[in-house]
């Protein structure tokens, strides 16, 4: 950008020089990345726990070679005992400032392998795609991050401004992993987050909310519901069903307010969406919102229960979100006789699930360093938005700019013959290395 103080064209040279002397090294870093079978999901996997810990001792052992300290830890269990996790730092010289690069090496499982057309654990190469499971989300974005930090040493600079590296294994099971990460790391001037972004820069992440409605009705039998319903019925019967949905509807009204009235530059129009994604109504009460009992429909049903996914703007609060969006229900309530009476209930955080925004600025510092990094590795350069959730929310809470850059593309994430483009990972290479290098300073 012009005016921007930026490197000098030697040191741009250098850092080029030394990632194209790298890339066969690169490419080998993600193949071996990818031959770890980290499949997180399924808590009956003998598999995970000691193939994520071998990931870990390689990703730790490159780490050492590089000149890290290394901090490793078992991050609070959730579908397993526990989850390896990294937190490593090496120090600057001084008067720089820090960077933190974050990344998950734990995948979604490959499932079948008949719909793969190739070894999901083997990274095998063809027609300039690199195949995997992992390849895109995001084991791609961590072999760019490692071969970034070390070409550099490699080329020679010595990095006034701390590194810190965060590899976690439990980003798919929404784990406690950079969570814990932040909490034991000093406070950060900024942090990259190496999601498959397909290059483009995303300073900004929604926040995302999964919450429970339940509903209480009054059982009775299925014989009695004439005299529920019509005029001059007396029979002690309310369908929990029936009134869900009458608040299902009304929140389809609070969600097209909502995108009438609020936007977000990088984001596109009306993606703070409120998606009912799960209900469940019956006999027998609920716990936990699931049913006690199922029989059959012969019985009016006394519990209801729909639980919502709720996107929201980088510019509003989780505190906000929760305050409307119960207030509004609520209100819906008080105008029914019975749930005036029967408010519903919500729970919050369902399943570990509430991601804070993250949004920074496209004008500041780190975001421009981005962009005239991908200049200088002839990528034109795309500012947008994530439009998902992802760890890059919990550096939010120590304040700092961050962003969202990587290899590989969302469309190929979770997918049988999942793939990165081998220049896209070369590439991301060069450009996290020119902006580390122009961040961190050096001598």
């Amino acid at each position: 950008m012009p005016g921007m103080d930026y490197l000098a064209p030697d040191a741009i040279e250098r850092v080029l020089s030394q990632a194209e002397k790298s890339r066969q090294d690169t490419i080998n870093l993600l193949r071996k990345l990818i031959s770890y079978r980290t499949e997180s999901q399924n808590p009956d996997n003998p598999d995970y726990l000691p193939q994520a810990r071998a990931c870990q001792d390689f990703i730790s052992g490159f780490l050492k070679e590089n000149g890290f300290a290394i901090d490793a830890w078992d991050a609070t269990p959730l579908t397993f005992p526990g989850h390896p996790t990294i937190a490593a730092s090496r120090k600057g010289t001084g008067g720089g400032r820090s960077v933190a690069l974050n990344g998950h090496i734990d995948v979604v499982p490959a499932g079948g392998t008949s719909a793969w057309t190739v070894d999901p654990w083997a990274g095998e190469i063809k027609d300039g795609k690199l195949y995997g499971r992992g390849a895109a989300d995001m084991k791609a974005g961590v072999a760019s991050m490692l071969a970034a930090v070390k070409l550099l040493g490699d080329a020679g600079f010595r990095l006034k401004g701390d590194v810190l590296v965060h590899s976690v294994s439990d980003e798919e099971v929404v784990g406690f992993g950079t969570r814990e990460c932040v909490e034991r790391s000093p406070k950060m001037g900024a942090v990259i987050c190496t999601e498959p972004s397909g290059l483009e820069i995303f300073p900004a992440e929604p926040g995302l909310e999964h919450v429970r409605i339940e509903v209480d009705g009054l059982e009775t039998h299925a014989g009695n519901r004439y005299a529920c319903i019509h005029a001059g019925g007396n029979a002690p019967g309310v369908n929990a069903i029936e009134k869900t949905i009458k608040l299902i509807t009304a929140i389809q009204e609070l969600e097209r307010m909502w995108a009438n009235k609020k936007s977000h530059p990088l984001l596109p129009a009306g993606f703070d969406t409120l998606l009912p994604g799960l209900i469940m109504g019956g006999p027998g009460g609920g716990k936990d919102g699931k049913l006690n009992m199922i029989t059959n429909p012969g019985t009016v049903p006394g519990y209801c229960s729909v639980e919502y996914n709720i996107w929201y703007y980088p510019s509003e609060t989780r505190d906000q979100i929760i305050r409307d969006f119960e207030g509004y229900v609520l209100d819906v309530a008080k105008c029914d006789d019975w749930l005036k009476d029967h408010p519903p209930r919500f729970t919050w955080n369902l399943r570990n699930v509430s991601f804070p925004p993250f949004d920074t600025q496209p004008d500041s510092p780190l975001i421009q360093t981005l962009v005239r990094s991908l200049g200088e590795v002839a990528v034109q350069p795309k500012i947008s938005a994530f439009r998902a959730a992802s760890d890059l929310a919990w550096y939010g809470e120590k304040g700092g700019s961050g962003a969202i850059f990587g290899p590989g593309r969302i469309n190929e994430c979770h997918s049988p013959n999942e793939f990165v483009e081998v220049e896209e990972l070369i590439s991301a290479t060069k450009v996290l290395a020119l902006t580390i290098l122009n961040w961190c300073g050096f001598k």
